[in-house]
């Protein structure tokens, strides 16, 4: 008998993220991982970026309540600028600062019908930015959902959840329209309360048995509690928008060939003041003048640093001061990407299938406080992308993809990859691949320049973060040999992935002291040096950017999904990284310092496991367990522990009359507190996982 493709595909998850082309499991040229419908059940999850835990070799940290970074292989700040994350095709990657807006960009879990993660860079299917990885996450289509949803979520830190949906069909028209709220204190000892709304429709008109179009709109408003008491960051509110609408046209042309032309437009707003207390208050308040009283504390300190000279108010007329409080805003900005895009899929032999396509792109920054103008920055893009799959034989598929971009004010850069998976036997296959990535820099990055203001942004007075040269890309190429195990008869899918990364071109921020602060127009040589003395009380020099850091990583990554009966589940996912590189840690003097320990940002380990059996009586008992080694957070991060957690979720599915209800206790960390991201214990410690828990009630009819 002839083998053919279907002997190698039966039974397998089909997915779309890894060429453009659906394909089995066993045919993807990189390794991945999939959370399936079952899997974000059994969790307990209450948002998406802690359903990525599960994923070998993810890092998620929260540096407050509601805010997530989440990374592939670590070496990521507050904004993990190295994922592509993708919602139904639609990027949700924030140009100025990248990363991705995760409360904002909120979607409910229950209409999520799997999340595909490529585990290594894909940018020949997805372009800049696909650099570590790729989350695309696919929704159910509206008419797979039907009905009306209720939601309630309640628990830990005064968590009020509510989520309602409902999905019907009118003529040819389906849809999905949906609302939520939530609020919550997130960490204790922290002010990072949050207040956010999100409204959002889904639709989905077929013109005819060829012709369809997917629309979707979506608007959240959230309100969000930040800062930690000191003498720069104090606590405010924070006024965040998101918006986005989306349009695809689909049409197929035969049984063998379909194009798509997609448009969508996302905005991001962040209205952050930040307004310290004034100068001679500041000075009150410092530890080392705690012994003196209130009332002469300017003055001692004035005197200490111009050595007996002045008085507060001599202090304050000859450095051409004000008693004033600092002004300025790390995150205030407005932000838009616009984004055009054609895709041609078509099958010219019976072993051969192409997609190709072209975009354009269109990314503008605003804000004043991050990048010194009044007028907004753009940036465009446009690509070129073609990937292949060839069944060169019966048991052999070749994947041979690229991207060709040119960015505004950047060289053209070509990503390629190339795989080749060889099927041993219907159930073994062994892969290995090749690609090359990049991740352009932001606008921020190209074009920072945050300083301190006294009273208004009329009067600078300390430059905190500054752009100083034209940055390059940085750039990967991996080389990865894996192996993919399918075992119908058992109920298990194996990944096992051996890798070598190479990171050049890495863009780090480190300190200049060679950078100067304003000229307030002082020529006494003596005020002067008081003036120096007091800008580096505040800072030293100016954080900026630049293309040194170098890392290699060698890698081994499995998971294991294991479902001997459709009533269980376990799934098991494990990395283990070796690391080295180096990065730029100051100029001083003229003369560059250096620091190795690019292991530090990277954790070396991380463990994920779930496991979950349903019972006859409609209860389903499930369990989950995370492990992170220790590692430092990068940009305002710290070094932190290493981090597990335990989660349980006990559930009761009621049915009756054609409606559905159900109840879930769901207890998370049950066994351990851990710090997140920060690492503070004085004098109360924040940014701690406590044990939390949660009840839920959902009705579907």
């Amino acid at each position: 008998m002839a083998v053919t493709e279907s002997y190698f595909y039966d039974d397998l998850p089909v997915v779309l993220s890894a060429s453009r082309l659906a394909q089995s499991q066993s045919n993807t040229p990189s390794a991945m991982t999939v959370i399936d419908k079952k899997m974000i059940r059994a969790s307990a999850a209450l948002n998406l970026p802690d359903l990525l835990r599960l994923v070998p070799g993810f890092t998620v940290g929260f540096f407050a309540g509601t805010s997530a970074t989440v990374t592939y292989h670590g070496h990521a700040d507050e904004y993990a600028r190295d994922m592509q994350v993708l919602i139904d095709g639609r990027s949700v990657y924030d140009p100025v600062f990248g990363g991705i807006p995760w409360t904002e960009i909120y979607l409910s879990l229950d209409e999520i019908l799997r999340i595909e993660v490529i585990r290594g860079p894909n940018a020949a299917a997805y372009g800049s930015n696909s650099y570590a990885g790729v989350i695309n996450i696919v929704t159910e289509h509206p008419a797979d959902l039907t009905g009306t949803m209720l939601s309630v979520t309640t628990g830990y830190g005064k968590t009020r959840f509510v989520e309602a949906a409902h999905a019907d069909r009118v003529g040819r028209l389906d849809y999905r329209l949906s609302t939520s709220y939530k609020e919550g204190e997130g960490f204790d000892n922290r002010d990072d309360s949050s207040r956010t709304k999100w409204l959002k429709l889904d639709s989905d008109y077929n013109i005819d048995l060829n012709n369809s179009i997917r629309t979707t709109l979506g608007v959240a408003y959230g309100n969000y509690d930040e800062g930690l008491p000191g003498l720069l960051s104090q606590e405010r509110e924070l006024d965040n928008q998101y918006n986005y609408q989306f349009v695809e046209w689909n049409r197929v042309l035969s049984e063998k060939s379909k194009v798509s032309l997609q448009f969508y437009h996302n905005y991001y707003s962040i209205d952050d003041l930040n307004h310290t207390i004034s100068l001679s208050q500041q000075i009150s308040t410092l530890d080392l003048l705690q012994g003196f009283d209130e009332s002469l504390r300017a003055d001692i300190f004035a005197a200490t640093l111009s050595g007996g000279a002045y008085d507060f108010e001599a202090f304050l007329n000859a450095l051409n001061l004000t008693d004033s409080p600092m002004v300025y805003s790390w995150l205030g900005m407005k932000s838009h990407r616009y984004d055009l895009e054609f895709e041609h899929t078509f099958e010219p032999s019976d072993n051969l299938r192409i997609v190709w396509g072209v975009g354009a792109r269109h990314d503008r920054g605003e804000s004043y406080w991050l990048l010194q103008q009044d007028d907004p920055i753009s940036r465009d893009m446009y690509r070129l992308f073609l990937n292949a799959e060839w069944y060169a034989t019966p048991e052999t598929v070749i994947n041979l993809g690229s991207m060709l971009e040119k960015f505004e004010g950047k060289d053209h850069v070509f990503s390629p990859r190339l795989g080749i998976n060889q099927h041993l036997t219907p159930s073994d296959t062994i892969r290995i691949s090749g690609s090359r990535a990049y991740r352009m820099p932001t606008i921020y990055e190209d074009n920072s320049h945050v300083s301190l203001y006294l009273d208004s942004q009329d009067d600078e007075f300390n430059t905190w973060v500054i752009s100083t040269e034209d940055l390059e890309p940085e750039q990967i190429e991996r080389i990865e040999i894996g192996y993919f195990g399918h075992y119908t008869e058992y109920g298990i899918n194996f990944d096992l992935c051996l890798f070598h990364e190479e990171y050049s071109n890495i863009i780090d921020q480190y300190v200049h002291f060679d950078i100067a602060d304003p000229d307030r127009g002082i020529t006494d040589p003596f005020a002067l040096e008081v003036l120096s003395q007091l800008q580096g009380f505040y800072q030293n020099g100016a954080f900026t950017y630049t293309n040194f850091g170098e890392v290699e990583i060698d890698g081994i990554e499995f998971e294991i999904d294991f479902r001997p009966t459709n009533r269980d589940l376990i799934f098991l996912g494990f990395s283990y990284l070796d690391i080295s590189g180096n990065e730029l840690k100051r100029i001083k003097d003229g003369v560059a310092s250096f620091r190795e320990n690019a292991e530090e940002k990277i954790p070396k380990r991380t463990f994920s496991l779930i496991a979950s059996h349903s019972f006859d009586d409609g209860f389903t008992a499930s369990g989950a367990y995370y492990f992170t080694d220790e590692m430092e957070w990068p940009g305002e991060g710290d070094a932190v522990p290493n981090f597990s957690r335990l989660d349980l979720k006990l559930n009761k599915h009621i049915e009756f009359s054609g409606n559905e209800i159900d109840i879930s206790l769901i207890l998370q960390n049950l066994h351990n507190e851990n710090f997140d991201f920060f690492q503070n214990e004085d004098p109360d410690p924040f940014n701690v996982w406590e044990r939390r828990i949660y009840l839920q009630a959902k009705a579907s009819f």
